[in-house]
C-alpha cells in the first residue's frame, strides 16, 4: 500500500482539542465545562463549515486555504496564551481557524491524493489517509502531553508545539501542492503509446 501524504495534516486540530481545557483552566482561568464543551463544538464545527463552503474550489486552492487558515488559527492560538491578560476571544478565534484549516486541509488532501490514484487503488489509500488522520492527531497531542509532565508552561508548550505544527503542515502542503499526478501531462509533452 502506497504511503499517504500530509501524516501530519489534521495535527493543529488534535492539539487544540487536547490543551484547550487545560488552556482554558489554567491560563484563561475559565473553569466552565460547557465553556471547555463549546470551544471544542466551536472547533469541529468550523471544520465541517469549511469543508461545504469549499465545494466549488479545486482539491488544490481547498488545501492552500486549509493551510494558511491553520496556520492563522496556531498564530492567534499563541497570541491568546502569551498575552500579559490572555484573550478568550483570541483563544476561540484561534481555533475556529484552526478547525476551519483542518476541515479544509484534510478536504484537499484527500481530493489531490485520490485524484492522483488509480481506481483501482482508492480504497486503499483512503485507508491510508484515514490512518494518517489519526496518527497526526495523536503525535502532537503526546509530545505536548510530555512537554508538560517535564515541567514546561502551557504558553511555552503552545508556542513550541504551535511552531512545530505549522513548519510541519506548510512543508507536507508544499510538497502535496508541488506534486504532479502522474495522468497529467503538460502540453508539449507527447503521448507515448
Amino acid at each position: 500500500m502506497a504511503r499517504a501524504p500530509g501524516r501530519v495534516r489534521r495535527d493543529a486540530a488534535g492539539l487544540f482539542a487536547a490543551l484547550s481545557g487545560l488552556i482554558l483552566a489554567t491560563t484563561l482561568h475559565q473553569t466552565s465545562h460547557a465553556l471547555s464543551g463549546a470551544a471544542l463544538f466551536v472547533v469541529f464545527t468550523a471544520g465541517v463549515v469549511s469543508q461545504l463552503a469549499t465545494n466549488t474550489l479545486q482539491s488544490s486552492r481547498v488545501l492552500a486555504l486549509g493551510t494558511f487558515s491553520m496556520i492563522a488559527g496556531l498564530v492567534l492560538l499563541v497570541v491568546a496564551v502569551r498575552l500579559s491578560t490572555p484573550s478568550l476571544g483570541l483563544f476561540l478565534i484561534g481555533g475556529a481557524l484552526i478547525g476551519a484549516g483542518a476541515g479544509a486541509v484534510y478536504k484537499g488532501t484527500t481530493g489531490i491524493v485520490l485524484e492522483a490514484t488509480a481506481p483501482e487503488n482508492r480504497v486503499a489509500m483512503t485507508s491510508a489517509l484515514v490512518i494518517a488522520v489519526f496518527v497526526g492527531l495523536s503525535v502532537p497531542v503526546i509530545g505536548a502531553g510530555i512537554a508538560l509532565d517535564q515541567g514546561a508552561s502551557v504558553p511555552n508548550t503552545v508556542l513550541g508545539f504551535a511552531i512545530l505544527v505549522a513548519l510541519a503542515v506548510s512543508l507536507s502542503g508544499w510538497a502535496l501542492l508541488g506534486r504532479r499526478p502522474a495522468g497529467v501531462q503538460h502540453a508539449a509533452e507527447p503521448v507515448s503509446r
